[in-house]
């Protein structure tokens, strides 16, 4: 009887100073990790840097992709040129890149789903007689610098080739009797600011 009563005795101690222990530790642990995730949540918190980078037009913040517009062209016309002003008041260098998302002229319509941005320059270069031009000034903008994104058209009066220029100069002669609220040229371009050198 003596015996069951001391066994007794000795598991309900055992009992007890387990379930102790248990909590003993599992407080010691939750302490552990209070102070872990303190220290980590304090050094990520003071490591972060500060990012802005603005698009702006006629002192007017731009979202991403701009649209640049042109209300009528034809030979001998005055040089058009529109600026997109690039500023960089964060506290890391940005890398500045840009993709044509779709060109308009008169009633052709190319955009990036059946075209690459490359293909698309390449169209506004190569296959008018009038030529447009557009890039940035500077693809890197240290920290409180500027770049700017420019987009150009020229159309000399005489480009070269003759049938070139008078197929499109009618063309858009008709267009605009045609359409005379209407923009002859529209060009869509994503400019894209990153923390990361991009890859050629």
């Amino acid at each position: 009887m003596k015996k069951k009563t001391l066994m007794k005795k000795t598991k309900r101690r055992i009992r007890r100073s387990t379930l102790f222990f248990l909590i003993f530790a599992f407080m010691a642990n939750s302490f552990a990790w209070f102070i872990y995730s303190n220290k980590v949540s304090n050094s990520i918190t003071t490591g972060v840097k500060s990012w802005k980078v603005t698009f702006e037009q006629d002192g007017n913040d731009l979202e991403e992709d701009v649209t640049f517009e042109i209300d009528s062209i034809y030979p001998g016309m005055e040089s058009f040129e529109e600026f997109i002003e690039i500023s960089n008041s964060g506290e890391m260098l940005a890398y500045i890149t840009y993709e044509v998302k779709s060109i308009k002229i008169m009633d052709e319509v190319y955009t990036d789903a059946d075209y690459t941005s490359d293909e698309l320059i390449e169209m506004l270069q190569n296959n008018y007689p009038f030529k447009l031009t557009l890039g940035v000034d500077q693809s890197e903008i240290d920290i409180g610098a500027k770049a700017s994104f420019r987009v150009g058209l020229d159309w000399p009066y005489e480009s070269g080739n003759d049938e070139l220029d008078t197929y499109w100069g009618k063309k858009s002669y008709s267009y605009k009797q045609d359409y005379p609220g209407e923009k002859q040229i529209e060009i869509i371009v994503k400019l894209t600011a990153s923390q990361k050198r991009p890859q050629n």
